[in-house]
This record gives C-alpha cells, sequence and structure tokens, in this order.
C-alpha cells in the first residue's frame, strides 16, 4: 500500500491506494516543519491520522509520498521523516517540498508554471520531470504574495490603521470582535500566526460581491504574486500557469482577468492537488 499526503501549514490530505486499487482519505492539520517538531508529527499519525486509516495497520504502508509546506531543506525535511520512521517502520519514506506536489499534481509529464495560492504562496517553472527554477518565496512576514496570510495581514492593518470603509470595519466586529490587542498578541505572540492571518482571507473572499474593499484588496494581492513571481519566469508567455489551493480557487475569475492583461495563459485551477498526486503515483 502507498501513502501519499499534501500539507499545507492548516491542513493535510491524506491517501492511501491500496493494493486492489481502491482509496482511503484522511484529514488532518497542517504539519508544517518550521512550526512543528517530530513529537508534534508522531503525535498526529497516532491520534489524528491512524484512526482515520480504518483496518490498515502501519505495517501494511510500504511507501510514503509526503510533499509538504515547509520542507525546503534536508533539515525540515528530516523532522518528518524521523516521526514517520518512528510510526511507519516498514515503509520507504519520502518527504519533498509542496512545491514538487503540486507541479507533478498540475503539470503531470508536460513543461508549465505550478503555483501554490493557499495560506501562503510559492511558484516554479517544471519541465515535465523535474523543478528548473523557483522564484524565492519568503513566507508570511517577508513575502507569500496572493496568499491567504498576506490578504489577512493587509486587511488587519488596514483595520488598525481606520483605513477599511465604515461598512466593513462593521462587519469585521460583528464577524470577529477582536479588540486592537487581541489581534496583535495572536500576530507576534501567537503559536501559528500565519494561519491566524490567512483565516481571515476566506471571510474577505466569500463578501468580495457586496464589498468593493474585499474585491480590491484580493486583486492587490494576486497582482502582486504575478508581477513578483510568475513574470519574472522567461516562459511566462509560452507555457501555461496551473494553480492550487483555496485563494487560487475561489479567486480563480479574477485571477483569469490579471492573467490575460498580462498575457498569461490560465491553465488547471483547483483547490487541493491530492487527487492529481494519487493519479501521479497510482500510475
Amino acid at each position: 500500500m502507498i501513502l501519499i499526503a499534501d500539507s499545507g501549514s492548516t491542513k493535510t490530505d491524506w491517501r492511501v491506494i491500496k493494493d486492489d486499487g481502491s482509496l482511503i482519505e484522511a484529514r488532518t492539520q497542517g504539519l508544517n516543519p518550521f512550526f512543528k517538531t517530530t513529537e508534534d508529527c508522531k503525535v498526529t499519525f497516532l491520534q489524528e491520522l491512524l484512526p482515520q486509516l480504518e483496518d490498515v495497520g502501519v505495517f501494511e504502508i510500504k511507501e510514503i509520498w509526503f510533499y509538504g509546506s515547509g520542507c525546503s531543506s534536508a533539515e525540515k525535511c528530516k523532522i518528518l521523516e524521523d516521526a514517520f520512521e518512528a510510526v511507519f517502520t516498514k515503509a520507504a519514506i519520502n518527504v519533498d517540498h509542496d512545491l514538487l506536489g503540486a507541479a507533478r499534481a498540475l503539470c503531470g509529464d508536460q513543461p508549465g508554471m505550478a503555483a501554490i495560492l493557499g495560506t501562503g504562496s510559492n511558484s516554479c517553472f517544471f519541465d515535465g520531470t523535474e523543478i528548473v527554477r523557483n522564484v524565492t518565496a519568503l513566507g508570511y512576514i517577508l513575502g507569500d504574495e496572493g496568499g491567504g496570510s498576506q490578504i489577512g495581514k493587509k486587511l488587519i492593518k488596514d483595520y488598525l490603521d481606520h483605513e477599511v470603509p465604515d461598512t466593513m470595519r462593521e462587519l469585521f466586529d460583528k464577524k470577529f470582535g477582536y479588540s486592537k490587542e487581541q489581534l496583535l498578541d495572536e500576530v507576534y505572540t501567537g503559536d501559528l500566526p500565519n494561519r491566524f492571518l490567512a483565516s481571515f482571507a476566506k471571510w474577505i473572499y466569500q463578501i468580495k460581491e457586496d464589498e468593493i474593499y474585499a474585491k480590491n484588496l484580493i486583486t492587490q494581492c494576486l497582482e502582486s504574486f504575478l508581477d513578483k513571481h510568475i513574470c519574472k519566469y522567461t516562459q511566462h508567455q509560452d507555457v501555461p500557469l496551473h494553480v492550487v489551493g483555496s485563494v487560487g480557487f475561489f479567486n480563480r475569475i479574477i485571477l483569469a482577468d490579471i492573467c490575460k492583461t498580462r498575457g498569461i495563459q490560465l491553465g488547471q485551477v483547483i483547490e487541493t492537488p491530492i487527487q492529481g498526486l494519487t493519479n501521479f503515483h497510482s500510475n
């Protein structure tokens, strides 16, 4: 049996491909090694993942393919590898960056640009086999252009600077009820500030048709992503741009309009890569 995972900072989607070709699906919290220790990951496997895998035993899993946000160095990958080795003792373990997972799920064996627009953001040029170039992604403090954390950060800053319209301020207070002190505590001392910031993005794109501020905020963030990342690939007008992640998926009409103005061909836009990864590894 093969165990496949696509993990962001917020959630992890899992699939087990059984020997007869049937599938088991599961979902747990995100396992970004910038925020999780090996022990944290082991606890998630034991308490969240295994109870969802029905009657599959840990010794029956022979291959693990884990694609995760934050798995950008050998040191960070080892946090996950050690956790897997402690629980799935009979499996061959492969831990890699979620960007490679996105490229395999979106592009298959064809060249293209693959982008992640979820809690954070990232992108690459994929030649059909491997990632050839990756414009540097700097995380939620210095980067994540177009991602949920940037949308949330700009909203919170505008809210605290009294630069959101009165109607938006009233909606925000009614929906969330945070004081200035609570917002700053979550951002500067909270355990997962990127997830906290990104939690506001869903609300923003739910109200974008009624509040022009919300639509403009999404547009500005997506424009900054295309300009700072996608347009830096010399092939950006020659191959399609495929996108995975909730921010891209729920704002794909806005994204398509912006791409058109920059001569970028928008290809697939999907919410999660797990089905594409399942197809890739099944083949």
